[in-house]
């Protein structure tokens, strides 16, 4: 078998290409949970001229074409509420914001140049997702397990009954009732005119 083809397709500049396509920050399928070693595609099987270990890597996890890609970056909605989980491993909890303006679930990502063993690197993303109609931004949370998977979910609306119009009225306690309550004016009148009455007799 010739080596000339293989000699032909080797580029000294892949771990360079690798390392600037970190796929940081991107959204994650549950396959990719469970498949955390990426298997790359063989160039003796698959020569190309140009490999770029990002898509390689991308098509391999999923074992399908670039339309179940675009799956991955797309939130889930179900009965559970809303979810999203995207691979946030080249960053550290703090350099994570997750907030929400409106309806709108925004996640950032950045750290400063730091120098790694291949060089100086600086990475920063920005991220934002819709809540679906219904769905309160107060109800959104979000955590990070230890390998870098930054999950954010949001409870489902509660299921409104238009036809029920009934609330229970609190019974609030109180003290003695006839402290509270008040006597009519003519009661008053009566008992100054008694009591008037009363005292000329007396004299």
């Amino acid at each position: 078998m010739s080596l000339i083809p293989l000699i032909y397709d080797f580029d000294p500049w892949s771990e360079i290409d690798e390392l600037l396509e970190g796929p940081f920050g991107l959204g994650l399928h549950p396959i990719d949970i469970f498949n955390s070693r990426p298997r790359h595609r063989s160039l003796i099987l698959h020569p190309r001229k140009r490999y770029c270990p990002y898509l390689a890597s991308k098509c391999d996890r999923s074992g399908k074409d670039s339309k179940w890609d675009k799956s991955e970056i797309i939130p889930t909605v179900d009965k559970n509420g809303f979810q999203v989980c995207m691979d946030v491993s080249q960053f550290s909890p703090n350099e994570l914001i997750v907030k929400t303006v409106d309806r709108t679930v925004m996640v950032e990502g950045k750290h400063e140049e730091r120098e790694d063993e291949h060089g100086f690197i600086q990475r920063h993303f920005i991220r934002k997702y819709t809540l679906p109609k219904g769905f309160d931004p107060k109800d959104v949370v979000s955590t990070i397990s230890s390998d870098g998977v930054l999950t954010i979910k949001a409870a489902p609306p509660a299921i409104k009954n238009k036809n029920n119009n009934e609330r229970i009225v609190q019974i609030q306690q109180t003290g003695p009732a006839h402290l509270s309550i008040k006597q009519p004016e003519q009661s008053k009148t009566e008992e100054v005119s008694n009591g008037a009455a009363e005292t000329m007799e007396t004299k």
